[in-house]
């Protein structure tokens, strides 16, 4: 998949976000630059992609998966509980 397409494809909607976090995808220009990535979700009977902020991306990568995904349950649970 070829990143740069699918970030102006996607951010020519103005309807993008940061599967983890909701941070809205900015201009496509700007999330190019900026680092964001478009991944395809492997297992899923309909092909499907999300978008991951640098910020994820680079926590996810620090912490490991297992790790980054128990950190941000944890947000979501303080932000709504």
């Amino acid at each position: 998949m070829n990143t740069t397409e699918a970030l102006q494809a996607i951010g020519t909607t103005g309807k993008g976000r940061c599967w983890y976090c909701d941070l809205k995808l900015p201009r496509p220009q700007v999330a190019i630059d900026g680092g964001w990535d478009v991944q395809r979700v492997e297992g899923e009977r309909v092909a499907t992609i999300i978008l991951v902020c640098p910020t994820c991306l680079r926590q996810r990568a620090e912490l490991g998966e297992e790790e980054f995904l128990r950190n941000l349950s944890l947000r979501v649970c303080n932000a709504t509980c």
